[in-house]
């Protein structure tokens, strides 16, 4: 993961901006919403057969949304913080990984 989105990262797990930390996810599928993010990592997911992908941008999802994070303890929260960091960690890797020929 680049230098700055894993510091935003750690920034937000200090701070337990956990809304802040799903944000980051869009930002590293170059994203403007959710939907579109989606259908990034889906793409993402096949191309590279990495299909856990798609697990770990719903941990994110869930967190972002006002309605499943409000419904959410504390301590699932940060678990599912946990999954998001994975995310941000394996997405980033595989997006180095591939070819600039394929945009998402």
């Amino acid at each position: 993961m680049k230098d700055a989105l894993r510091r935003k990262a750690e920034e937000a797990l200090g701070r337990g901006d956990y809304r802040a930390l799903a944000a980051l996810c869009l930002e590293l599928l170059e994203a403007t919403e959710w939907l579109e993010a989606w259908r990034k990592i889906d793409k993402l997911a096949q191309s590279s057969g990495e299909y856990v992908l798609a697990k770990f941008l719903a941990s994110a999802y869930a967190l972002a949304d006002d309605g499943i994070y409000e419904a959410l303890s504390p301590m699932t929260r940060e678990f599912l913080a946990r999954d998001v960091v994975v995310c941000l960690e394996k997405a980033s890797q595989v997006l180095e990984s591939q070819p600039f020929s394929q945009p998402l």
